[in-house]
């Protein structure tokens, strides 16, 4: 008798659903087989890696082909298959295939910012961007966040300073809104999503690739209006529409 108690199952979690090892091991191996048929060569490595997520993380093979693909110019239409990808992955709800996803942001967002102002439809980096969105707004659960401003005024602990006197820095406090659920992008909306989603980025940037964290540096370069015409390695040729300017294609022109 006390053998058959001993080895029944306990109640109160047997009917709970719990994610193991090989739940995440087995959902990381399936989205690098869906990746196969859409990159033009994935290394052989990632299929029998013991870490696939990780593995897929790390690849720099992977990342400058997502990253080619990103700057095709008919990218991020409605049957872009990369895209797809990237947007069934992270709502695979598994935290390490979305840090891969998360990888590729700084990319998505740097090519799909320079096309918003040709006034092209852009489905399939706007379905990404607001998976990661949707992502947020169910994780604050309505609720406003606080962050701190610095005064600028007053030098960072991590600047030397002549002065003698100890001055405390100074900073102030702001609430940010809540977010609203969206279902499309609009004009309006798009910088509050874009930063939402980059707002994510930053807060898991201790586990982003050094790569992805150079595509940011670049692409704010361009954002801020500074282009290296020299730089042959395909970044700084994405182009921000100006008022000023003659409307420019898409990158590479």
């Amino acid at each position: 008798m006390e053998d058959q108690v001993s080895s029944s199952p306990d109640k109160s979690t047997s009917n709970k659903p719990r994610i193991t090892w090989s739940d995440s091991y087995s959902k990381a191996h399936v989205a690098i087989e869906a990746l196969a048929a859409i990159l033009p060569c994935l290394p052989l490595a990632l299929s029998s890696s013991e870490t696939p997520a990780a593995s897929l993380l790390q690849d720099p093979e992977v990342a400058a082909q997502i990253s080619q693909l990103f700057r095709r110019p008919d990218s991020g239409a409605v049957n872009d298959n990369l895209c797809a990808w990237l947007y069934d992955t992270f709502r695979s709800s598994e935290p390490d295939l979305q840090i891969v996803v998360l990888r590729f942001l700084p990319t998505l967002a740097g090519v799909y910012l320079s096309r918003a102002g040709l006034h092209k439809p852009l489905p399939g980096f706007e379905s990404v961007l607001l998976a990661i969105y949707a992502h947020e707004t169910a994780g604050r659960n309505g609720q406003a966040i606080t962050v701190s401003i610095p005064d600028l005024a007053h030098s960072s602990i991590y600047h030397e300073t002549k002065q003698t006197v100890k001055i405390a820095p100074r900073s102030s406090t702001s609430a940010l809104p809540s977010l609203e659920p969206y279902g499309t992008v609009r004009s309006t909306r798009r910088a509050r999503i874009v930063g939402v989603a980059l707002e994510l980025y930053y807060s898991k940037i201790s586990q982003i690739p050094v790569g992805s964290k150079i595509e940011f540096c670049e692409f704010c370069k361009i954002w801020s209006g500074q282009e290296d015409e020299n730089k042959g390695d395909g970044a700084s040729t994405t182009k921000i529409p100006r008022k000023s300017k003659r409307r420019r294609g898409e990158e590479g022109e």
